[in-house]
């Protein structure tokens, strides 16, 4: 900031210079030139022209705009040299005269007479804000005042501070384990390729609903009739052989006959039985969980491949994965709550019922399978769905509850690198 009024001036005239194309000098002359109030010029270095520094004397004498255009010689349109003075008239804290030598065309002089008496005004904003600044004799009452203020401030955080301390040194509070949690059907029952085979038909996929007895999807049969058909004629074949050994009473060739036809009808009840279950069934009611063969028409399988898994829509189990730094804390039998990421508004209740010694390791660290049973079940509910489950461990103070995650992070690192 500007220490003196002088200074000001000298800013605010260089700033306004370089804002006007073509200007060479500029002065802002005082009513009375006296040391306390000098005379401000642009540029600083060198002499003033004496015809600018005579219209400006001339535009405070007579209290009026001079413009002074000296001729050049040339075209009507070609720039000469313009003086320009005029009395800062709206500015009312000070009696000053501004003049300007600034080589432009005649059509120009308008712009800058403009942009002179903008700059007028933004030095009487200036000005105004330079008033506006504390006096040393009210810095002794504003310190004062931010003194207070501060003090006042730094007692109501103490007061706040020391209640938070008491807070959680003497109240008890809920401690709740808190972990992600995910809906699987109590019972899932799997349907896997009965022999190797390709898709023929497929009836549902994931996330439809199917009943007990429901063909879901059916297998190629084509080359098992073929099979059939063969075995048929065999077994026809054996059966002549066998007659026609009877009646000649030829006991070597009926017991080849009869060993073949019950070979050929063993061939027959396992092809039948293939046949049976080329037909994937549905063995309960529930939903498709996972299995989508409508895009694999045609695509080959193998005895054992998963196709589906059906669960059912009543039954449900929660699994919880529990960090392992809390799952000393989760006992069979306790309570708490599921928000589900479809259900955000809304709380189901559980019951642990098992804390298996199962683990999965994940970029988090660590968590244990902890299984649990919904007290109730609503209909929107489907297996696969996500959330967070609060765990119910019971009542320890605040402070405890708060701080016990880092207090046992300071003893496993004082236990890691004290000697």
């Amino acid at each position: 900031m500007p220490n003196t009024r002088a200074d000001l001036f000298q800013i605010w005239l260089e700033l306004l210079c370089q804002m006007i194309p073509g200007i060479s000098q500029a002065v802002l002359i005082p009513e009375s030139g006296s040391k306390a109030d000098p005379i401000v010029r642009w540029p600083i270095a060198g002499a003033t022209d004496d015809d600018l520094m005579s219209a400006a004397s001339l535009a405070a004498s007579q209290n009026k705009s001079v413009t002074t255009t000296m001729s050049s010689g040339q075209g009507t349109d070609s720039a000469v040299n313009t003086i320009i003075a005029f009395p800062l008239s709206h500015v009312k804290s000070i009696k000053r005269t501004l003049a300007v030598l600034v080589n432009i065309k005649p059509s120009q002089q308008s712009t800058v007479v403009q942009v002179l008496h903008w700059g007028e005004k933004w030095l009487g904003l200036l000005l105004a804000s330079q008033q506006a600044v504390v006096t040393p004799t009210d810095l002794p009452s504003i310190a004062l005042s931010v003194s207070e203020f501060w003090s006042r401030r730094l007692s109501l955080v103490a007061l706040g501070v020391l209640l938070t301390v008491l807070v959680m040194t003497f109240a008890d509070g809920t401690y709740r384990v808190t972990a992600s949690a995910k809906l699987e059907g109590k019972i899932q029952r799997a349907i896997v390729a009965p022999f190797d085979g390709y898709i023929a038909a497929v009836h549902a996929r994931a996330g439809e609903t199917v009943a007990a007895g429901d063909v879901i999807a059916e297998l190629d049969t084509e080359e098992l009739l073929s099979q059939r058909l063969r075995y048929v004629a065999e077994k026809e074949e054996y059966d002549h052989t066998y007659r026609k050994a009877l009646s000649i009473r030829d006991k070597t060739q009926v017991h080849i006959a009869k060993a073949r036809i019950s070979q050929a009808e063993a061939q027959l009840n396992l092809l039948e039985t293939k046949i049976q279950r080329a037909a994937l069934v549905s063995t309960l009611d529930g939903v498709i969980i996972t299995g989508d063969l409508s895009r694999s028409l045609g695509a080959p399988v193998k005895t054992g491949d998963l196709l589906f898994e059906v669960a059912p829509l009543e039954e449900y189990r929660l699994v919880i994965l529990v960090d392992e730094k809390q799952v000393v804390d989760v006992t069979k039998g306790l309570k708490g709550e599921l928000t589900l990421k479809s259900l955000p508004g809304e709380q189901v209740p559980f019951v642990v019922h098992k804390v298996s010694p199962v683990f999965t390791e994940d970029e988090q660290g660590i968590a244990y399978r902890v299984e649990a049973t919904l007290d109730k079940t609503r209909t929107e509910l489907r297996p696969g769905m996500e959330g967070v489950a609060k765990i119910h461990i019971g009542q320890r103070g605040l402070a405890w509850i708060y701080l016990h995650e880092l207090i046992d992070l300071i003893r496993l690192w004082a236990w890691r690198w004290l000697p």
